[in-house]
């Protein structure tokens, strides 16, 4: 049995898709999993879940994953050890998240800027107005884009050229 987590398009099924199983659509309704309209106990995929989320979420937050994925999704640390998710298995847009994120084309940048959203949006109070956090938001993370990238741009032209005899910068 292999589960991939993979986007698969919204509506296409009754419930939400995270994946395929075995080549099958994967889909969950509520906390229960279907396969070709057959229900499926937990217990009976819960090695090829933990391994698939593994998978996934290791491309996206690093080996150590379990912490990271907490803090993007706001679940409980426990809920997101690799035990509980074992006995447990994780909500359905858990699943679908790190689906989308590990098919990036840069999943370990997504990771970090899933981290770092989930950073900034944690020091916001939730604001009047609806979606108003996620414009604060939105215009700090590309603010903060914008200076790491001159930094990366300031710190690289720092290292010597080989061969340069400037006395300044050193590779």
């Amino acid at each position: 049995m292999h589960i991939d987590l993979i986007p698969i398009d919204e509506g296409l099924h009754d419930g939400v898709a995270v994946g395929t199983l075995d080549g099958e659509p994967l889909v969950y309704v509520e906390r229960t999993a279907h396969v070709r309209g057959q229900r499926l106990a937990h217990k009976d995929i819960a090695e090829a879940l933990i391994e698939a989320v593994d998978a996934a979420a290791s491309r996206v937050l690093g080996p150590e994953w379990s912490k990271p994925l907490a803090a993007v999704t706001g679940l409980n640390q426990r809920t997101c050890n690799r035990d509980r998710i074992r006995q447990w298995g994780l909500p359905p847009w858990v699943l679908v998240l790190l689906a989308r994120a590990a098919a990036s084309e840069h999943p370990r940048a997504m990771g970090h800027m899933l981290l770092a959203v989930a950073s900034l949006r944690g020091g916001l109070a939730e604001l009047k107005h609806g979606n108003r956090v996620d414009a604060v938001v939105g215009k700090k993370a590309r603010a903060l884009v914008e200076d790491a990238s001159e930094l990366v741009e300031w710190a690289r032209g720092q290292r010597r050229v080989p061969g340069s005899q400037d006395p300044e910068t050193e590779s």
